[in-house]
């Protein structure tokens, strides 16, 4: 299956050129889920060793990368992902009820729409949170932990409101996914940043985490933010909701800004995606905003004497993006970028080139 993906990668810009930005994005949406399925099994064994020990938060990392939320939605690629050379893993992200997420038809199927940019190695999707619920994530976790127990692979849960749910409702259910979380995953990812389905407001989000930081116990829990905002004002509201670290940057959605940045051969496809779907952008076409940010948010952190840890996500795909990134930041988190790898190089080096001192 890999050495298709290999193949499948190296056609998929000559693709992107011949095929309508329709037929391209369909064609890639439809098989999205067989694609994740097939990956599953792929490995029977590890076959990588990517050692750069970190200890964030009082877990050992056995290296600072690992896949972000949104890959592994159920955790039924936590095989894969420990076989392959990651030093963690994101389950999620997760809801506390199943939901379909965003979808369209095609020939009277439905699929989540999402679609490559592969001229400029990025990215577009507007999944809208699709989630098997909370219990299937604990249930797959709790048989990956039975079989490995490997304690330097620390496994997160990236945990949100359900798009469904509002005011109280919505609380409750971020709160039972805590609760369930608690003992069996090793870290929470509280995603305050999908770009992809609605929010009536911002307001709350003090108090959301103050509710969640009161039941998390002794688990870390870390924030994923879509904009970091006033650095300042941001430090400060996550230390006085006590918080363990920030989580930047998920997809971005300013698309003047970002369209004239790609590549000529994708403009059809942005163009005639973003009209119809929105979503948000990811890959290396963010990576100058999110490295902005994490620098942005570690000098703040260090000027308020803030004990915050920084997680960095958005735009991570080579070795320098790797160094650059390990001055500012405890961990990594990459996903636009890990499918390039994958799609790029043999499978024992899509974690080992990148952490290697």
């Amino acid at each position: 299956m890999l050495n298709l993906l290999r193949l499948e990668h190296k056609i998929r810009p000559f693709a992107a050129r011949t095929f309508t930005p329709k037929f391209f994005m369909e064609l890639y949406s439809a098989n999205r889920k067989k694609f994740i399925k097939s990956i599953t099994t792929a490995l029977k064994k590890p076959i990588a060793e990517a050692e750069y020990p970190v200890n964030v938060c009082g877990l050992n990392f056995r290296n600072d990368l690992g896949n972000a939320a949104g890959l592994d939605k159920d955790g039924s690629l936590l095989e894969f992902n420990y076989f392959l050379g990651a030093g963690f893993a994101i389950v999620g992200t997760v809801l506390n009820k199943p939901h379909t997420g965003n979808l369209f038809k095609v020939r009277k199927k439905e699929f989540n729409p999402w679609v490559p940019l592969p001229h400029s190695h990025s990215a577009l999707n507007s999944l809208g949170l699709p989630s098997l619920g909370i219990d299937e994530s604990i249930k797959n976790i709790k048989i990956f932990k039975d079989k490995y127990s490997d304690p330097n692979f620390p496994i997160g849960i990236s945990i949100m409101g359900h798009p469904l749910q509002e005011g109280e409702e919505k609380l409750n259910g971020i709160l039972e996914c805590v609760e369930k979380s608690i003992g069996v995953a090793d870290f929470i990812e509280i995603n305050e940043s999908c770009p992809n389905v609605q929010h009536k407001s911002d307001d709350g989000l003090e108090q959301r985490l103050k509710a969640v930081t009161s039941i998390k116990k002794s688990t870390p829990v870390f924030v994923k933010l879509g904009s970091l905002g006033d650095p300042e004002k941001t430090v400060k509201a996550m230390d006085d909701c006590k918080v363990d670290g920030l989580v930047l940057l998920n997809t971005q959605k300013d698309y003047d800004h970002y369209r004239p940045k790609l590549k000529e051969n994708d403009l059809k496809i942005f163009d005639f995606y973003t009209e119809k779907y929105q979503g948000g952008l990811s890959g290396e076409i963010i990576r100058e905003t999110s490295f902005d940010s994490v620098k942005q948010a570690n000098a703040k952190i260090k000027e308020l004497n803030s004990k915050l840890e920084l997680i960095h996500v958005g735009g991570i795909n080579t070795k320098a993006d790797m160094d650059e990134s390990r001055k500012i930041a405890a961990l990594r988190e990459w996903y636009t970028g890990f499918m390039e790898h994958l799609g790029t190089k043999k499978p024992h080096l899509v974690y080992a080139d990148m952490v290697k001192a």
